[in-house]
């Protein structure tokens, strides 16, 4: 962790920033002309967190897609807002709302996908 700068050039970064920032409409979607999908909330929004540029990104747009997808009757999240939630979809989207700092849920480490907390843990155990 930490090394991006030693394997990409500043010009490659910034390509690589600006694809990322370019994959929210709303939510995020992973590919050019794909549909937006919820994981992507966490893959892409940890992606510009780790690249230093999450902030530029549209916190209540992504809030409110991922919360679109969410099945109020039996709970978690869908890939697409009118479709069935799944443990893979309702994970990462709790971890999209955590990275853009959602109120009640812990925060998440982008590059590890563990809470900071298991991660300051696992850190102390290891020293």
């Amino acid at each position: 962790m930490g090394k991006l700068e030693e394997v990409f050039s500043e010009k490659e970064l910034n390509r690589i920033r600006r694809w990322c920032i370019m994959r929210q409409q709303n939510g995020y979607h992973g590919r050019p002309n794909k549909p937006v999908d919820t994981c992507y909330s966490f893959w892409v929004g940890a992606t510009l967190k780790l690249l230093n540029v999450f902030q530029y990104t549209n916190f209540e747009k992504n809030r409110n897609y991922i919360l679109s997808t969410q099945d109020r009757l039996v709970g978690g999240f869908a890939k697409w807002p009118d479709s069935h939630p799944d443990a893979l979809h309702a994970y990462f989207g709790i971890c999209g709302l955590s990275l853009i700092g959602e109120s009640g849920i812990c925060k998440v480490h982008p590059a590890l996908n563990v809470s900071t907390r298991t991660s300051e843990h696992n850190t102390d155990i290891s020293t």
